[in-house]
């Protein structure tokens, strides 16, 4: 097979690839491959290989230093339903002691204290935060 389309096969594979994931892991190795298919005529098989591999190793480093980063700037996600509950005043359906499922409109959800100390019964709260699906509280 010529090399050029060789490479041209693999570049084509990996944006499919990629076109199905859409997390740019395979665009690396798509564009190491167009760039290989731009040094094929002037190179052995065997280097162009080389080059894939060096241009695929520089890429991914470059990607999961900039995957990294995007991890670490997000900010948690908080569905409608969560977003609508910060904030609201509860009056307590059960005793936090330290933790424990309270009555929120027509669901019921697991509850803890901010502080950690225990809320008697009736007591009126604030939800001040949500730490995945328990809902954090505090006397008003």
């Amino acid at each position: 097979m010529i090399a050029w389309l060789f490479w041209l096969s693999v570049a084509a594979i990996m944006l499919i690839a990629e076109l199905m994931t859409g997390i740019l892991f395979c665009l690396c190795l798509c564009v190491a491959a167009l760039i290989t298919v731009a040094v094929s005529g002037v190179l052995s098989m065997e280097v162009q290989g080389i080059v894939f591999a060096i241009l695929s190793a520089i890429f991914l480093v470059l990607w999961a230093r900039w995957r990294k980063r995007q991890k670490l700037s997000e900010k948690p996600i908080i569905s409608e339903i969560q977003h609508h509950l910060m904030g609201l005043e509860l009056v307590l359906s059960a005793a936090l002691e330290p933790q424990a499922q309270i009555r929120v409109g027509d669901s019921y959800w697991l509850a803890r204290s901010k502080d950690g100390q225990s809320i008697a019964i009736g007591t009126t709260v604030k939800v001040v935060a949500i730490d995945g699906t328990m809902l954090v509280v505090k006397m008003v």
